[in-house]
């Protein structure tokens, strides 16, 4: 080939892509208007810029009755000017044509390019995809993009109970598909919605009659069993309906995360892993059954969490009974329990337990509280107690039962008390050992030491002849109590009731005596004695009183009103009241000797 063929071979080859390059606008077919006065059906259309390819032809309009594949019938319109075709009664042969248009030009070789296919019915009713709540509380609407291609824009309405509905937004655009709602409030309430498509012609589509809702979740809390409820409405009319609810949370600012799956028949759910104090922030996620990417979320709901504090412990420490035979009452209780009463009950058998007091719980707590029992009679046989603190939620925390000492005794014999007492019984305490204590007069003294075991004792009263009769006991039990719950560890004491044995008296009254002898005055030797009403009357053989004294230590010295009696026999007549009030008397003869 020379230059020559070459060069015209070039230049051809760029002729023809050139020409084969050129590309024809279609106008922009936007809507189609049928006038049901007489059956005439009005295209409107915008038209492209000039082809300079070539010289206009004309406009060719594509029409077809059987749907939107066809077969078309075409009619033209040679006005490169016109905007507009009537298709007359074309209502007379079908109710529904869908159409297209072209734009000829003489243009060998040129694309052609067709409009969108359009209709003469109403845009198609769009779909709803789902309504979500925003973390800031407002509602957001999305919808999927309406099929019909002359669809300009959308309706969206509020849909009420009664199914009426109520226009609050519109969205130009085909594929604009998402709004939101900043006026209605879903943290208040659910709300639902639906929505309409409209053409350039302002022909409107039907609103869908299956509207969606926000989901609105509200939440109660029960601080008495540490749960808070969350309650939420159905998410209705996805085409498949709900897989299921996700509950999410954030606590203490922290990311949310799902803390709970629930089935789709189910609208509550409980918490209770929490902690007192925790901020919290909860909301509920439907997810759609025929798409998982789809969800709603429903209002956001954030509070501080509120546990009414349990004591984490409640010990009674010691029961211990005063020298007025009053038991007190010692326990220990954690200041972190929310309280707002104790209550104090005691048993004399450990079966039948009687609340004989109600103390109200200071705020703050203290973290030792006692209670002083006056009436009951820990001297008669051991008493049981237990303390109970009580909440506002009315769960009630007891102690272990705590029991006395009863310390029993009798005078078993001249000079001898015997004596016995139960064990001190305090959870977690370990006794060392208990110690006698007795009061002959001139106050207690430790006289005794015993290991733990050891319950009785028998006490010789000999070396106390000059006592007044009245010996008084008490136990001691002195024990190591360890509490590392309280962090407590202490060596404490309980002591028993206080006993009291009274020693008859014990009377040595002599038979004979001389005046101014060894034996020179008559008198009784009294032990154990502290007479109240103390008389002591001689009398002769003829019944006539020689000698009266209300001294115990003043005796008979043998005078008969000032002279000295005769000797012989005389009648005596001793009379007292003994410590216990008891009337002591004696009466007997004796010799006066000279």
């Amino acid at each position: 080939m020379n230059k020559k063929h070459f060069l015209i071979s070039i230049l051809s080859l760029l002729f023809f892509f050139r020409s084969f390059s050129q590309i024809i606008l279609a106008p922009d077919l936007q809507c189609v208007i049928t006038d049901a006065s007489n059956g005439n059906i009005t295209l409107y259309w915008t038209n492209p810029p000039a082809n300079p390819c070539g010289a206009f032809v004309q406009y060719t309009i594509y029409a077809s009755s059987t749907g939107s594949s066809g077969p078309y019938n075409t009619f033209a319109e040679s006005n490169q000017a016109a905007t507009s075709f009537v298709y007359l009664n074309a209502i007379s042969i079908s109710p529904t044509w869908y159409f297209y248009i072209e734009a000829d030009y003489n243009c060998p070789g040129a694309t052609v390019l067709q409009s969108d296919t359009v209709n003469n019915l109403n845009p198609a009713t769009p779909d709803i995809v789902n309504v979500d709540v925003t973390q800031s509380g407002d509602a957001v609407i999305n919808w999927a993009p309406d099929s019909s291609p002359q669809t300009q824009g959308y309706v969206i309405y509020y849909y009420a109970q009664n199914g009426q509905v109520f226009p609050f937004d519109t969205v130009y655009g085909r594929f604009n598909t998402t709004t939101t709602d900043f006026a209605a409030d879903p943290t208040t309430q659910s709300v639902s919605y639906t929505i309409a498509a409209f053409d350039s012609c302002d022909k409107f589509s039907s609103y869908n009659t299956f509207p969606h809702n926000t989901i609105y979740a509200t939440q109660s809390s029960a601080a008495c069993v540490k749960q808070i409820t969350f309650n939420w409405n159905r998410y209705i009319n996805w085409p498949q309906g709900v897989k299921q609810y996700e509950v999410w949370l954030s606590r203490n600012s922290g990311a949310f995360a799902i803390v709970a799956l629930v089935d789709s028949g189910t609208q509550t759910y409980g918490l209770t892993n929490y902690n007192d104090g925790d901020s919290l922030c909860v909301f509920i996620r439907g997810i759609s059954a025929a798409d998982s990417n789809v969800y709603s979320n429903s209002n956001l709901m954030c509070m501080r969490a509120s546990i009414v504090q349990p004591p984490a412990y409640n010990y009674i420490t010691n029961v211990t009974v005063d020298l007025a035979n009053h038991v007190w009452v010692t326990w220990i209780i954690d200041v972190a329990g929310e309280l707002i009463y104790y209550t104090i009950e005691n048993s004399g058998n450990n079966l039948s337990f009687t609340n004989v007091a109600q103390l109200n719980a200071p705020s703050p707590l203290n973290p030792s509280e006692t209670f002083v029992d006056s009436i009951a009679t820990p001297e008669h046989s051991p008493y049981y107690y237990r303390t109970t603190a009580v909440d506002s939620c009315q769960n009630q925390y007891p102690t272990a039962i705590a029991k006395t000492i009863c310390l029993k005794g009798e005078l078993f014999d001249y000079y001898i008390a015997n004596l016995t007492w139960n064990d001190l019984e305090i959870d977690s305490a370990h006794v060392l050992r208990y110690n006698l204590y007795r009061n002959s007069g001139s106050g207690y003294q430790l006289i005794k030491t015993f290991l733990p075991g050891i319950n009785s004792y028998s006490d010789s009263l000999q070396q106390l002849l000059t006592a007044d009769g009245i010996f008084c006991y008490r136990i001691e039990a002195v024990y190591d109590l360890n509490l590392p719950l309280a962090g407590f560890n202490q060596t404490l004491s309980s002591f028993s009731n206080e006993l009291c044995i009274i020693h008859r008296p014990i009377i040595y009254i002599p038979n004979a005596f001389a005046p101014n002898g060894v034996n020179n005055v008559f008198k009784p030797t009294i032990i154990y004695g502290d007479p109240k009403g103390y008389t002591l009357t001689i009398f002769n053989r003829w019944g006539g009183m020689v000698f009266e004294s209300n001294d115990p230590a003043l005796g008979w010295d043998g005078n008969d009103h000032g002279k000295e009696a005769q000797q012989g026999g005389y009648a005596y007549l001793i009379q007292f009241y003994a410590n216990d009030g008891v009337k002591v008397e004696r009466k007997g003869m004796v010799l006066l000797v000279k």
